[in-house]
This record gives C-alpha cells, sequence and structure tokens, in this order.
C-alpha cells in the first residue's frame, strides 16, 4: 500500500491495515521537501550541464536580473514607507498608512516638496480628523480679543466649530 492509498482509507473511515499504519507512522513530510528540493537542484543541473556556456550565461543573467528587480521592489517600498511614516510624523498625521493610501490614490510624487506639501495642505483641509489638533486650551497671550468670537449662527455643527466654540468660551487664566 502506498501514501496515497493510507491517506485515502485514513479520510474515509475504513479499516487501515498495519502496513498502512507503520507507513503513516514513519511519514515525515519534512524529509519528502528536502528529497523534493535535491532533486529539483539535481534536475536543474542536468538542464545546465546540457546548454552551452552561453546559454548558462544567459540562464543565469536571467535569474539574477529578476532578482535584482525582486530587491529593487522591496527597497522601493521601503523607502515610500520611511518616506510616509516620517511625513506623517513632521505633520501631526495620526495614520500613516491611510495618508500612504491617499498619497498612492492622487500618484503624489514623495521625492517632490512642493507637490507633498500641497498634497499635506489638501489633506489637512479635507480630512483634519487624520491629523493631531493644533489648538491648545485657553486663550494662550492672556487678553481675548472680541474679533475672534464665532458667532452661535455662524458655527456650524461640526465638530471643529464645537471646539472652536469652546475655546473661544474658555475663561482666561492669569
Amino acid at each position: 500500500m502506498n501514501l496515497k492509498e493510507a491517506l485515502d482509507a485514513l479520510l474515509s473511515g475504513r479499516e487501515i491495515p498495519p502496513d498502512a499504519r507503520e507507513l503513516l507512522a514513519n511519514f515525515d513530510p519534512e524529509s519528502l521537501r528536502e528529497e523534493l528540493s535535491t532533486l529539483r537542484s539535481q534536475l536543474e543541473e542536468q538542464e545546465n550541464a546540457k546548454l552551452s556556456a552561453e546559454e548558462l550565461l544567459k540562464k543565469q543573467l536571467s535569474a539574477a536580473l529578476s532578482e535584482k528587480e525582486a530587491l529593487q521592489q522591496k527597497h522601493d517600498l521601503l523607502a515610500r514607507s520611511t518616506s510616509i511614516r516620517r511625513l506623517a510624523e513632521q505633520s501631526g498625521c495620526v495614520d500613516p498608512d491611510y495618508l500612504d493610501f491617499l498619497a498612492g490614490k492622487e500618484n503624489v510624487d514623495l521625492d517632490d516638496s512642493q507637490a507633498v506639501e500641497q498634497f499635506l495642505a489638501q489633506t489637512l483641509k479635507s480630512r483634519p480628523y487624520c491629523f493631531r489638533s493644533a489648538l491648545h486650551p485657553g486663550s494662550g497671550s492672556g487678553t481675548q480679543m472680541e474679533g475672534k468670537r464665532h458667532a452661535p449662527a455662524e458655527s456650524g455643527n461640526d465638530r471643529i466649530s464645537r471646539i472652536l466654540d469652546r475655546l473661544d468660551s474658555a475663561p482666561v487664566v492669569r
């Protein structure tokens, strides 16, 4: 009985003969992986022996170029991730992954500082909830300016307007 038949008997719930039990007990999938790897390398060596020196060099060059391309893609991904995390830290963005998504969606060139500034300004306006608040409690200078008060009719029901109203009506600490 071979391994496939033993596994079929086991899965179907049939009686498993003693020789199949022994085969299943001694089964080692890691040794099969090692044997497969060895056989693949031997096959590749035999195929390479049939090739001329020029063909062998072309094959090796092709493998090296594909490996180089894969490594370059990994490098680019890590460089982008580092740039996005640095931008998020500098701008106060609390979700760098979302910032990366938005930058990718809008095809922002992270090497162009002017494009990055425009993108961050636009994102700050359209998605302020993604950034840490730059507002601090209290009046700041100790003087209250009447012109900065928002009239209740002007203030909307959005979160930022409510925060500004609360800050404007906060007591002055001297």
